[in-house]
């Protein structure tokens, strides 16, 4: 396991890991969790949202995207990234199944800066249904967002 220096590092070592999940379950994953908090945060916000914007592998994506998220989860990485570009780049294709990533977006940059993103953002009806449901993970109403 290569302790990572760039974004693609961390993205190789997430789907790495959900393709091994079979044999080893959830121990790659673990044990990559407790590298990355010495790793520079930007570059595990990168590679956690490289996950989430490529449908890598059909037959994988979903897990691929759950081991991303368990990421954010225990580390809960900061990130400067503007926050419409990373809406962006993840609607498209997140697994509306991994509640993680809201909460980041939520813990990161806050309600208020999510609502008003969120209301500039002009998508197609799939990125609506994805954006809904982030909405909906954050109980964020409809008056309100």
């Amino acid at each position: 396991m290569k302790f990572p220096e760039t974004a693609e590092d961390v993205e190789k070592e997430i789907l790495i890991s959900s393709d091994k999940h079979k044999e080893l379950g959830d121990l790659r994953i673990r044990q990559y969790i407790k590298i990355l908090p010495k790793a520079d945060r930007e570059i595990v916000v990168e590679g956690v949202i490289r996950v989430f914007e490529k449908t890598n592998n059909l037959d994988s994506y979903s897990q691929d995207q759950e081991f991303a998220g368990k990421i954010l989860e225990e580390i809960n990485p900061k990130s400067e990234q503007d926050l419409k570009n990373i809406l962006l780049r993840v609607l498209k294709n997140w697994d509306k199944s991994v509640e993680q990533l809201p909460f980041l977006l939520r813990d990161n940059y806050g309600l208020e800066k999510l609502k008003e993103t969120i209301a500039e953002l002009r998508l197609t009806d799939e990125e609506n249904d994805k954006l809904k449901t982030i909405k909906w993970w954050l109980h964020l109403d409809e008056a309100s967002a």
